[in-house]
């Protein structure tokens, strides 16, 4: 798949993301109503109700079209592939339904999961937004979108910190010693 593709559909792909938000709140309205989510799970805090996802998830797919276009022209990155694109995002979107089921069935097979992720993050780099993109869309029909927005934010802040720093410290390291 060309890198082209993203930039030329940006439009249609934003467009469906909206649609799929969209699909998922009327699902919850004929199925006893919208749901909000409180601040640390508190009636008495405000509440954010997953029609904001109908903001949050196409600005979310609108950064990253962007962010893959600005990769796409930087020379210091190695050109990656359109197919490579998609790969990530499918994988996570599977990771996502996987991720829904179990947190559903409330398995404790899910920190383990997620613990891995972390190990994993040291030898490859999970802090591409198409990694968030799939991860909200594989989540979003069993925690809305933003709180897989949310959180994947806060995991691939995390994500890039065990990615680039043991790298950083290595290069440090060895400039000191030549």
């Amino acid at each position: 798949m060309n890198l082209d593709f993203y930039k030329k559909n940006r439009i249609l792909l934003i467009f469906g993301s909206v649609l799929l938000v969209l699909v998922h709140l009327v699902f919850e309205h004929f199925h006893g109503g919208v749901v909000s989510h409180y601040l640390m799970q508190d009636d008495s805090l405000p509440g954010i109700s997953n029609c904001l996802g109908l903001i949050t998830f196409p600005v979310l797919v609108w950064f990253v079209l962007l962010s893959i276009e600005i990769r796409k022209r930087s020379s210091s990155q190695k050109i990656e592939q359109g197919s490579t694109i998609l790969y990530r995002f499918l994988s996570t979107v599977l990771f996502g339904v996987v991720v829904s089921y179990l947190f559903s069935i409330e398995s404790s097979i899910l920190d383990y999961l997620m613990l891995g992720l972390f190990g994993l993050s040291l030898f490859v780099p999970l802090y591409y937004g198409e990694y968030l993109v799939g991860f909200t869309l594989g989540t979003m029909f069993v925690f809305g979108a933003n709180i897989p927005i949310i959180g994947g934010l806060v995991l691939i802040t995390i994500f890039f910190v065990l990615y680039k720093l043991p790298r950083f410290i290595y290069r440090f390291v060895q400039s000191k010693f030549n």
